[in-house]
């Protein structure tokens, strides 16, 4: 067993693009330490487990965005570090590098920082998916009150780096706690916003040679930006996509397109491949990559 793990959710919907993910790992990223997916009861992970992945049941009920919570469980302990991830990425350098990289900062919890506010962000997701912030103003009078850093910058846990041994045993329950008292402000349940509320104090950027949204990493952007906080020549291990514009996504081109013209998420620049091409072939390599032990 090793003592660094790559975590990540996915329910039976998602296998395929865990699989891809399990590969991207392995190949590109180099990848030869543990992997644990948090999977909900019954759905099907004998597989994943037969071929050497770890496998963190939970109970269907309790199947929802925060079960990424898991991830700060007493569960985790076993491993000296981790690294949890969304499906939506692409691996594209040497992860135990990356790891080396990052260690020395630990306990801090290191992720990929976003432009706009933690407020902003629940506002958002609010309007998207309940009555909407104007609805419940009391609510967010609530939260500013208890939590002032909601104005600053928001963390996004597509890639979120870790010691698990750091997390108190009651950060799970303490994030879902927060859920139930603000609920009319996070009726999709998000995972994100909560994070930011209870652990911001001991949240870091990780930096841009960790993980950057794939747009950062186009050729036209990797240029000396003082407000973006690039140097221009950082190299990213892990490039986040973003649903709507995942790898497994096969989008629409121009005929004869200039370059770096291409459609968000079209192609990736550093590994020179069509990002669904590569999601197939690694997708198609599963067998062959993690076989039955």
């Amino acid at each position: 067993m090793s003592k660094q793990v790559i975590s990540f959710v996915a329910d039976r919907n998602y296998h395929d693009h865990a699989k891809y993910v399990l590969v991207n790992c392995r190949r590109e990223g180099g990848w030869h330490g543990d992997f644990c997916m948090i999977s909900p009861s019954g759905s099907d992970t004998a597989d994943f487990e037969r071929r050497g992945i770890h496998v963190l049941n939970v109970q269907d009920t309790a199947w929802d965005f925060m079960v990424k919570f898991h991830a700060f469980t007493k569960y985790f302990h076993r491993w000296d570090q981790a690294l949890c991830i969304d499906l939506d990425i692409m691996v594209q350098r040497n992860l135990h590098d990356l790891f080396d990289e990052l260690t020395p900062r630990l306990p801090a919890i290191l992720c990929a920082q976003e432009d706009s506010p933690i407020l902003n962000g629940l506002k958002y997701w609010d309007e998207q998916s309940g009555e909407g912030p104007d609805a419940h103003p009391e609510v967010y009078d609530e939260i500013e009150r208890q939590f002032p850093h909601v104005t600053k910058r928001m963390f996004n846990m597509a890639f979120l780096f870790y010691q698990p041994s750091s997390m108190h045993e009651e950060t799970m329950g303490r994030l879902r706690a927060l859920h139930a008292e603000f609920e009319k402000a996070n009726p999709s349940k998000a995972d994100q916003m909560l994070v930011n509320l209870l652990l911001y104090h001991r949240m870091e950027e990780a930096g841009k040679n960790a993980c950057t949204f794939m747009g950062n990493d186009y050729p036209g952007n990797r240029v000396p930006s003082e407000g973006r906080g690039w140097t221009g020549d950082e190299h990213p291990a892990i490039l986040h996509f973003t649903r709507w514009m995942a790898p497994w996504i096969v989008k629409q081109t121009c005929d004869d397109p200039e370059p770096n013209t291409e459609p968000g998420g079209y192609r990736n620049h550093r590994l020179g491949c069509l990002c669904h091409e590569l999601y197939a072939k690694h997708l198609a390599a599963f067998d062959e990559e993690f076989p039955i032990l």
